[in-house]
């Protein structure tokens, strides 16, 4: 988190000196993409195997750059187009581990340093688009589930104002239960219950800032998984596009990508369930719960109490 900030420190002071690229493209976007934000162990990827069964949209697994390179874009705006390509390119190399695609910055280099539209909109469009479209031709829709987006609400919305933007919200204790059972070993200090518990208020605290500044729709897990049919129609209307029972069959679809394997990940092979739902009266004792104070106001606001 303090990397970020000093991060937006500096690309704030950026902002004071002439920009040789535009942020949005002149053009505009033929079609406006769509970011589902939230503290994640939320349900997300659960929600994004089930919109990735609809025929018109596509969500990539997990990434890590998209925050990055807004930032960096900005920051180093003075470079020639070419350097700066090589710039957000080296934010796609896998090496970095800032994304879990089968995709690398050699595929895509060559499209952004020769593109037309030189704005950020565009180069972040052709990213996403050009992945989607190597995975599923026929879509027409792209969006993104990656909790970490949640960290970067300002830098989302200055360069996607008009994206659709939904708030996937679980019960923090469950929340909070989730990363615990993850354990350190793979989900660091978050599996630590306060640590756990600061994440979720901090993600709420970017759904209240992101409903000041655009349309947002709030889904629940609890409701996605017992009316999954009532809760996807919801997120359809909200994205224009018709419903497809397809979405309900999303775990006779196996993933391929290696972070679909993982153990944490099981469950999207099986039809949606209400199990996990209260997990945390099993998981945390009552002196994790007294160090997860933090979340009571907010438990409350949500009707978790």
């Amino acid at each position: 988190m303090r990397r970020i900030k000093l991060a937006r420190t500096l690309q704030r002071i950026s902002d004071f000196l002439p920009r040789k690229y535009p942020v949005k493209s002149r053009a505009g976007l033929a079609e406006q993409p769509f970011f589902v934000l939230g503290s994640g162990r939320n349900g997300s990827t659960l929600l994004n195997r089930m919109l990735n069964q609809h025929s018109e949209l596509f969500l990539p697994s997990e990434q890590y750059f998209l925050g990055n390179s807004i930032i960096k874009y900005k920051l180093y705006n003075f470079l020639i187009w070419r350097d700066l390509m090589k710039v957000i390119a080296g934010e796609l190399m896998k090496v970095t581990g800032s994304h879990t695609w089968d995709f690398s910055a050699e595929e895509i280099f060559d499209v952004l340093n020769t593109t037309d539209d030189k704005s950020l909109q565009s180069v972040l469009e052709v990213i996403f688009r050009t992945y989607g479209l190597k995975n599923k031709p026929t879509f027409s829709q792209w969006g993104d589930t990656t909790p970490l987006n949640t960290y970067y609400v300002p830098e989302l919305l200055s360069v996607f104002p008009k994206a659709r933007y939904l708030f996937l919200l679980r019960d923090g204790r469950d929340v909070v239960a989730s990363y615990k059972r993850g354990g350190e070993a793979y989900l660091g200090k978050l599996a630590q219950p306060q640590q756990a518990a600061i994440h979720w208020v901090h993600a709420l605290e970017q759904y209240q800032m992101l409903r000041k500044k655009s349309e947002v729709l709030l889904i629940r897990y609890e409701d996605l998984v017992t009316q999954p049919e009532v809760e996807l129609m919801k997120v359809c209307d909200h994205l224009k596009v018709d419903y497809e029972d397809r979405m309900l069959t999303y775990h006779q679809t196996i993933p391929t990508a290696p972070m679909y394997q993982e153990p944490q990940h099981a469950k999207i092979v099986k039809p949606v369930d209400t199990s996990s739902i209260g997990n945390w009266q099993k998981v945390l004792s009552e002196e994790d719960l007294q160090s997860c104070i933090i979340m009571d106001p907010w438990l409350a606001k949500f009707d978790y109490r």
